[in-house]
């Protein structure tokens, strides 16, 4: 330890050093730095005898480790079993929030994984103290950490901080005991009461609840309920704090259930202090209590660590045998009183009567792979037991079954997603600008040459018509008229403007004679639902339907690159369409495109194919479906295990 703060004989004396090493950094007078030290040193020390509320101590231990350590804002901290660390008090109340400070705490108090202060560099240059409290006076699942924020550096190299540190963590935990203590004897009489009550209670009662217990536990159907049940009943039955089933996953103990918690962290530092003094209880295969009688020889450290961390005054872990195996582990949490042996003995009598339940329902639940392998460890075990031949029979049958997969040879097609396109595809656009009037077919619909497909509006039209045909009488009537006055120059000006007029008549019946769009020649309507869009207007050029030949259809083929290089133009197969499965079509690969195509992510290349048979009146352009293209024969092991052998030459690089 750094001179100065050499083994200090109270926290008081360490915090009045820690503050007489600042203090001499810093250009002040020594009547000053004395006043100081006094005030740290009498802070600390009122604080080491503190018997108040809660809050007031939390609030006088913040602007004790503030004001030593001349920080900008000192955060207390709390979380709990799969909870979010949280903000529960600050000094000073009104200290601003710069930018970082919530993220940068939150990722400081997640790396500490111990319970020794850390120091580390924060944002905009300054240092950040982390303090974890495992002892501190909290609730049953939280857990308490300081965390000191300075806009600079604390003044003080960090052997001298840490070993300040180390001291001044210890105010919490004495804090905790003083307050235990004198619970304790508040509430002694009602402990001894409860024990008696049960002591009290016949003989023939509690076998009576431990097999009602057991009846209710067995109509659980699935491992998860059935242990958190259990948890939940023990709980009320004992008047425990909290209660934890944990299951042996060898070779370690997995804490699975919480009384009263839906959700839990399994990786805080909580959870694996509990699996710690479940692992314990299970080694020793024996229940183990804290705190341990005067006679007892076994080891409970775990315990004694977990009980300290949680400000719990009684722990039982009682193991979950089945025969000589350890399946799980019971752990009885009190915040109050002891374990008694009355509730020890009931605690071993109901372990006993719900492992093989809790076993079975976990053998069930698990995974079927899991199932598999644990079916083939014992088949294989008892295989090779010399009381069986099985063994010899397997090997036979195992060689037949290697020689039917390498020497059998089987039909190897290729897959492909085929999609049925037409070669003729007609774009219907709008012929003029205008609105949508009437429309006479759907997706689907049969046309033949000449049916009226959509009509536009027409009446602005026949308006614009009979305008247009009143300008050319007007400017032919004006233009004679000129030329009898002999005004010559008029005259011409007025036959340019009846030409023009005319031009524009011509138009608008060019656009009448096309307001009714028909079929060029026989199709089907593949795209086009317009019905929805009556009265809208169209701009020329818009596209209104497509219409698609049904007589001159082929198939399209999306063959994986991985499988092109199996197929080759004049390779048959076979192909069904999605409506109707159970329908087979020949086909025979007329095309394969050089160049791949990317779709959804993935190289395919487009082939062609022509259909071997007549084509069926119900087929529609844009149909999907699947064929197999037929590649040769192949060894059976081949097919089931090529694209696996491929998946692994390419991850391992074979």
């Amino acid at each position: 330890m750094p001179t100065g703060l050499c083994a200090p004989a109270s926290v008081a004396a360490c915090c009045s050093e820690f503050r007489s090493m600042r203090t001499s950094s810093k250009p002040s007078n020594a009547e000053q730095a004395a006043a100081a030290r006094d005030a740290a040193a009498s802070r600390w020390a009122a604080l080491a005898v503190f018997e108040g509320p809660v809050q007031s101590f939390w609030e006088q231990y913040l602007q004790a480790v503030g004001q030593t350590l001349q920080a900008r804002r000192v955060l207390l901290l709390v979380s709990g079993i799969g909870q979010p660390w949280r903000a529960l008090a600050q000094w000073p109340s009104d200290a601003p929030e710069l930018e970082g400070d919530g993220d940068g705490v939150l990722q400081l108090i997640s790396s500490v994984a111990t319970d020794q202060p850390m120091l580390e560099p924060f944002a905009q240059g300054g240092h950040a103290l982390a303090m974890p409290l495992p002892q501190a006076p909290a609730g049953p699942q939280q857990v308490v950490a300081v965390v000191a924020l300075h806009a600079a550096d604390f003044g003080a190299t960090a052997s001298d901080l840490m070993a300040w540190a180390a001291q001044v963590v210890r105010l919490p935990a004495d804090y905790a005991r003083r307050c235990a203590a004198s619970d304790s004897a508040v509430s002694t009489t009602v402990v001894q009461d409860q024990a008696v009550t049960l002591a009290d209670e016949p003989h023939a009662e509690r076998l009576y609840q431990i097999l009602r217990l057991s009846i209710q536990l067995s109509q659980q159907t699935h491992f998860l309920h059935m242990a958190y049940e259990l948890c939940n009943a023990l709980a009320v039955r004992f008047d425990g704090d909290r209660v934890s089933l944990g299951w042996v996953h060898p070779p370690y103990v997995r804490l699975t259930a919480i009384s009263h918690v839906e959700k839990f962290d399994a990786q805080s530092t909580i959870s694996r202090a509990l699996e710690s003094a479940m692992e314990e209880a299970a080694d020793q295969s024996g229940e183990l209590v804290y705190p341990l009688p005067a006679d007892s020889r076994k080891v409970n450290r775990a315990h004694e660590s977990y009980a300290l961390m949680q400000g719990v005054t009684a722990v039982a872990s009682v193991p979950l045998r089945d025969g000589d195996i350890v399946k799980g582990v019971l752990c009885l949490e009190k915040r109050q009183g002891t374990w008694s042996e009355v509730e020890l003995w009931e605690l071993r009598l109901i372990a006993q009567a719900t492992v093989r339940q809790l076993a079975d329902l976990h053998e069930r639940g698990r995974w079927w792979g899991d199932k598999a392998r644990l079916a083939c460890k014992r088949w294989y075990v008892e295989s090779l037991s010399p009381r069986h031949s099985v063994p010899k029979l397997a090997a036979a049958a195992s060689v037949v079954v290697l020689l039917f997969l390498f020497l059998l040879p089987w039909a190897y097609r290729v897959d492909a997603t085929l999609t049925l396109r037409s070669k003729d595809l007609l774009f219907m656009p709008a012929p003029f600008d205008g609105y949508l009037r009437q429309v006479h077919v759907e997706i689907g619909d049969k046309v033949e040459a000449g049916q009226v497909l959509v009509q536009l509006d027409t009446r602005d039209l026949v308006l614009e018509e009979s305008m247009a045909e009143a300008d050319v009488m007007r400017y032919s009537h004006e233009a004679e008229k000129a030329q009898a006055a002999r005004q010559l120059a008029e005259m011409q000006i007025n036959f340019a403007r009846q030409d023009q007029s005319a031009s524009r008549l011509a138009l608008i019946r060019h656009q009448l004679a096309h307001a009714k769009v028909t079929a060029p020649r026989a199709g089907v309507v593949v795209e086009g639902e317009l019905k929805k869009n009556l009265g809208a207007p169209l701009r020329k050029g818009d596209l209104l339907l497509k219409l698609a030949q049904t007589d001159d259809n082929y198939l399209e083929l999306e063959i994986d690159q991985i499988d092109v290089h199996e197929v080759k133009v004049g390779s048959t197969g076979e192909f069904a369409l999605v409506g109707r499965p159970d329908q087979r079509f020949a086909i025979k690969l007329d095309r394969i495109d050089p160049a791949s195509t990317l779709r959804e992510g993935r190289n395919i290349y487009l082939a062609r194919a022509k259909v071997q048979e007549a084509i069926p009146a119900w087929w529609r352009p844009g149909m999907g479906g699947t064929a197999r293209i037929d590649a040769g024969d192949r060894p059976l092991i081949w097919v089931l295990t090529h694209r696996t052998v491929r998946f692994l030459r390419e991850l391992f690089w074979l």
